[in-house]
């Protein structure tokens, strides 16, 4: 092997040393625009290859910036549910105690009121209880009164269902109401 590189290397030598002084400068000038050339192709490629890797980069560090934000995110929100089931877990509202003793505060006239407790299915974890109430002849502003002492108790209840009907009399506008308020309780183990 070394044998064949010095005959090539002689042979390439003999071939030059044959050639014009003219012919020479040209060897030389076209060899070193090939030589020139290729490092400008690699100096191309590696710094593509380089801008490539650059960008990869920066597309991952934002990728685990926003990966950081919604770390913090999960954390209020997994704070936020772990709140919300302190609430659920002290949650000893009579619903019917509790919505009588804001419409006697009140003074609204509820004229029926059902209680309810929704089925319990195997693997729940939360179990609703609901109270269908209907109230006669309430002016406007009572209602919304009535509505927003429900909603902001410490307890949780909320309003799940309201139907609303306008009654025309001569002397006030009034309202028919058959609202459905739900509060929410863990189910009990037995």
């Amino acid at each position: 092997m070394k044998k064949r590189f010095i005959e090539i290397r002689d042979s390439i030598r003999m071939w030059y040393e044959g050639l014009s002084q003219k012919e020479k400068v040209f060897v030389v000038i076209f060899l070193s625009l090939i030589v020139a050339l290729i490092i400008a192709v690699s100096v191309i490629f590696i710094s593509s290859a380089l801008n490539s890797r650059y960008a990869d980069i920066e597309d991952k560090e934002k990728k685990l910036s926003d990966i950081i934000a919604q770390k913090d995110k999960y954390r209020e929100a997994e704070q936020a549910q772990k709140t919300f089931e302190q609430r659920l877990k002290s949650n000893n509202v009579n619903l019917f105690s509790f919505v009588e003793e804001i419409s006697r505060r009140l003074q609204v006239d509820i004229s029926d009121m059902n209680e309810r407790e929704s089925p319990v299915q195997k693997g729940d974890k939360i179990k609703e209880q609901t109270l269908e109430l209907n109230i006669s002849k309430i002016p406007m502003d009572r209602l919304v009164d009535f509505m927003k002492e429900i909603e902001k108790s410490q307890y949780i209840v909320k309003i799940k269902k309201l139907k609303i009907n306008t009654r025309y009399e001569k002397e006030s506008r009034s309202l028919n109401v058959n609202m459905i308020v739900a509060t929410y309780k863990p189910v009990t183990k037995e």
